[in-house]
């Protein structure tokens, strides 16, 4: 087998253009920067090949559209992606959104009991909006692409610490170990990513959506060296133009296999139910 190709994890653009489009964001409606986007994401769809290849890979194979078809799909699939940036770019300015929550008794239980809670998060919806409007009981630890644009990482940490969320990134291999020993051993919360590659290439192959694809290690291997935690699946739904839900699945297992298959389940779940918020713009399956 092949390994998929890697997402860069970046945000595009400049700094101006960044600070330019929270600071408009200040004066204006949402909506006129929605209308921006679908005009952009056409260039986005022209100009952005390796993104818009992978993007209509997947209407090809997992949902069986014609290449005629997939073009379409991959527009649209383009513009709730654009929503969802502008969403994150507008929670920088100060926009409030509405958030509905599914299934976080198994949070709310961990907390009580001081167990500590993994929860391991996707790149389906705006997982990150959560973190700007939802205030946990406890301390949380986000692990984080520590590559990312400083001016981004800032507004991110900036907001997310408003609600005791802080950031962990992975650019001190040993300091980002002893930091997530110390999160859970204390009972706190830590979140992070475990649908794709960012450093180590070790993985744990698993259908999702009906075709292999590789998941990254580490997040499991941390769920089964903390068996007292709770371990469960967020995601982070936009259902309208300010209302998000928050969808949070409990998983069981014991050892690092068994939570990456019940979390590629649930992944598959998701996914097959809001097929547009899918946002691995890459290369994410095997290839034989």
């Amino acid at each position: 087998m092949q390994r998929s190709q890697q997402w860069t994890g970046r945000t595009d653009g400049k700094p101006w253009m960044h600070s330019s489009l929270v600071w408009l964001m200040r004066f204006l409606p949402i909506q006129f920067f929605y209308g921006v986007m679908d005009i952009v994401v056409v260039f986005y769809l022209l100009f952005a090949k390796p993104r818009r290849q992978a993007a209509c890979h997947y209407w090809q194979l997992i949902h069986g559209k014609s290449k005629a078809a997939s073009w379409w799909h991959t527009y649209l699939h383009f513009r709730t992606f654009g929503k969802a940036i502008v969403d994150r770019f507008a929670s920088y300015a100060g926009k409030k959104f509405r958030y509905t929550l599914e299934g976080n008794e198994a949070v709310e239980e961990a907390m009580r009991h001081n167990n500590g809670c993994i929860l391991l998060a996707s790149h389906i919806g705006n997982y990150e909006m959560a973190g700007y409007a939802l205030q946990p009981t406890r301390p949380m630890y986000a692990v984080m692409f520590g590559g990312e644009k400083e001016h981004v990482l800032k507004n991110r940490q900036r907001l997310l610490e408003q609600n005791g969320i802080h950031i962990l990134t992975q650019d001190d291999e040993m300091g980002y170990i002893y930091a997530i020993n110390n999160v859970l051993n204390n009972g706190d919360m830590l979140t992070v990513f475990a649908d794709r590659h960012f450093g180590s290439d070790k993985s744990i192959l698993q259908p999702v959506l009906g075709k292999e694809a590789s998941l990254p290690k580490g997040p499991f291997v941390i769920a089964q060296l903390y068996p007292e935690a709770t371990v469960v699946c967020t995601f982070v739904i936009k259902e309208s133009t300010h209302g998000y839900r928050v969808v949070v699945r409990r998983l069981e297992g014991k050892t690092a296999k068994d939570y990456a298959t019940a979390y590629a389940q649930i992944v598959t779940e998701i996914v097959t139910r809001y097929p547009y918020q899918w946002y691995n713009f890459y290369e994410f399956w095997e290839k034989d």
